[in-house]
């Protein structure tokens, strides 16, 4: 019975504290029982997710499928487009949506060690933007300017 109400007040205290990054460093939680401490971080947890659902954000592997359904090329096709503009080593490439514009992202270090970010439409294969990224994209080189990008 008293580690219910332990367990109970700790839950109230943090939820009244609004106390959810730290808790598990605290010392009172240290000392606490393991079943109190694996329900409040069950409960920080459902917080956390409660707020990243409040907040309308999606998991990165749920946008990345969502984006997956719109793009018409593969990201290897990307690669092909991106490396034919750029030459060099592919240092990632993933899917984006810029400003609405479902495009794959692809990193190239170029011969001289510059990186570009190179972005493909995903949809038709036309590249919308070239950035140099070694200079924080101060002085961005874009291809293809138009009103998309």
């Amino acid at each position: 019975m008293m580690k219910k109400k332990w367990m109970a007040a700790a839950l109230s205290m943090m939820v009244a504290g609004g106390v959810v990054a730290g808790v598990t460093n605290h010392p009172a939680f240290a000392a606490a029982p393991q079943a109190a401490k694996t329900l409040i971080k069950q409960h920080v947890d459902k917080a956390d997710q409660d707020e990243q659902d409040n907040d309308k954000e999606v998991a990165d592997h749920v946008e990345q499928a969502q984006l997956a359904k719109k793009a018409t090329i593969s990201q290897q096709q990307s690669i092909d487009i991106a490396t034919k503009q750029v030459a060099g080593s592919v240092l990632k490439s993933e899917l984006e949506d810029e400003d609405g514009l479902v495009v794959y992202s692809v990193t190239i270090k170029d011969n001289q060690g510059q990186e570009k970010e190179i972005h493909v439409d995903a949809k038709t294969g036309s590249i919308v933007k070239v950035e140099n990224e070694n200079q924080q994209n101060d002085h961005d080189t874009e291809t293809n300017d138009d009103d998309n990008g």
